[in-house]
């Protein structure tokens, strides 16, 4: 076989793999988009629950005041607004004092030193369940604004529907070129682990959905399984997400709906918010597995590329075509300009259901695949700072080191578990197994981990690096427990 016809077949392949991909994307985002239902007009019991609105701030001068104002218009009977503010150094705080004394509904905590294990946002959260006693929790954040009735109207279909968790879709202002390039990639590669009927049902746990400035939960739902105390959640970036993976692990009822007009936001104005945002919500499923970083930043860039670089490349040889009378298009060729074109009309498609949501011009559904490669390089940039010893950043912290992600992969990990135990250990296969496990399974590795795997083989010279590279591996495994 000749080389170039290997990677015409190679190229092939690779196109019929990502048109397929492109219409499941399709699909479960117009699944996912059916899916949603609004919140029910269902009547508050007598007396109501009380509410607790815990509200982590840290540097939000420009977002408070709006925020508060907010929160405190809320027509609900019985609620109070805890803030905690994480260690603020703008004037956040004297705007916090100014509310306070205008309204005893409100009350302000201070964090001044942050534990070590714990993310920021996490531990303000934590912290504020603890110093309030509300019935219902809601963890809401300060570039929101919120409608009247946004509360009253939560509670009553969380009641209603007897859950234990309920998460909003906000109606998100994308301002910014950077939010409108990448938010509908981040939403389809969410669709595609969970769809809003896949969260409701209590058989598909690891099929969750959250958006963190909206979650409203029930407090003894969150204190049965220790929320985010506990070592999975107390270091993550991903606060929503985790936490309503980790209630419905433990049997808990979650919703997400979607409403317009009841709250607001202004997402990634710059894109410098925008790359730290994504790349602080990738974090902890790249930290977890550097590995497949790697492999789906590759991938997203070639899922994004091919199809259009494909395009053009058929487009510019059909043009030479035409100075030779006697040449024809191969079947070959004809099949491929057929498969980039469909994948490419899918994944522009796929934005466009996503970005009809949110009243965008068509002209932007036409950026999807410099999207789904900026994604990718968005990804390989995440797997920069873990692989360099380094953590993501969010308002000037680090992240911690990281304990589980919630992998997507986690299935392949629980076969390959079972498999291995059926067939024992052997040394070579069993240390490959061992790896692949771990890949599938979002095992937590520390900044060692290119020596570690490499040196985890028998030691046979008893190299001191070898030594070093598995000690340093155990303590970051233990620093994350």
């Amino acid at each position: 076989m000749k080389l170039s016809q290997f990677f015409m077949q190679l190229q092939l392949f690779f196109l019929l793999f990502i048109t397929v991909v492109a219409f499941w994307q399709r699909h479960r985002i117009k699944k996912g988009i059916q899916e949603l239902v609004t919140l029910d007009e269902a009547p508050l019991p007598e007396p109501a629950p009380h509410v607790t609105i815990i509200l982590p701030v840290r540097n939000e001068e420009a977002h408070i005041d709006d925020c508060l104002a907010s929160l405190l218009a809320q027509d609900y009977p019985n609620f109070e607004v805890m803030v905690i503010d994480d260690g603020s150094t703008d004037a956040t705080p004297t705007h916090l004092a100014a509310w306070q004394r205008r309204d005893p509904r409100l009350r302000v905590y201070r964090v001044e030193e942050l534990p070590a294990g714990w993310a920021g946002k996490a531990h303000a959260l934590h912290t504020g369940v603890l110093l309030t006693e509300g019935e219902w929790l809601l963890f809401t954040d300060a570039d929101t604004r919120h409608a009247p009735q946004t509360l009253r109207r939560a509670v009553a279909h969380a009641l209603a529907h007897r859950l234990d968790l309920l998460t909003l879709f906000t109606d998100t202002r994308l301002p910014g070129a950077a939010a409108r390039l990448l938010t509908a990639i981040g939403a389809t590669l969410l669709a595609m682990l969970a769809t809003p009927g896949e969260m409701r049902d209590p058989r598909q746990p690891t099929r969750v959905l959250a958006v963190g400035q909206y979650l409203l939960v029930r407090r003894s739902a969150y204190l049965a399984c220790g929320g985010y105390s506990a070592p999975e959640l107390r270091s993550t970036f991903s606060d929503d997400i985790t936490l309503a993976w980790y209630l419905k692990r433990h049997g808990c009822r979650e919703d997400i709906v979607a409403e317009r007009g009841l709250v607001f936001n202004d997402q990634w104005t710059t894109w410098k918010s925008a790359w730290e945002g994504m790349r602080k919500s990738n974090y902890g499923l790249v930290a977890s597995s550097p590995l497949l970083g790697v492999v789906l930043g590759l991938a997203l860039i070639l899922y994004g590329l091919l199809p259009p670089f494909t395009l053009l490349r058929q487009w510019w040889h059909a043009r030479r075509r035409r100075r030779q009378v006697s040449s024809r298009p191969s079947p070959g060729s004809l099949l491929t300009s057929g498969l980039a074109a469909l994948a490419l009309f899918w994944q522009i498609d796929t934005k466009r259901r996503f970005e009809r949501e949110y009243r965008l011009p068509f002209a932007w559904s036409l950026t999807a695949p410099v999207g789904w490669a900026t994604f990718g390089l968005l990804m390989l940039d995440t797997t920069r700072l873990v692989l360099g010893g380094r953590g993501a950043t969010w308002k000037g912290r680090m992240a911690p080191p990281q304990h589980r992600a919630i992998h997507p992969l986690a299935f392949m990990g629980k076969a390959l578990e079972r498999l291995r135990a059926g067939r024992g250990t052997v040394a070579g296969p069993g240390l490959c197994t061992h790896y692949l496990v771990g890949f599938c399974n979002g095992e937590t590795f520390s900044s060692s981990l290119l020596a570690t795997q490499r040196l985890s083989v028998p030691d046979r010279s008893g190299s001191r690096l070898a030594a070093l590279a598995r000690s340093t591996h155990h303590q970051g495994d233990a620093a994350t427990r």
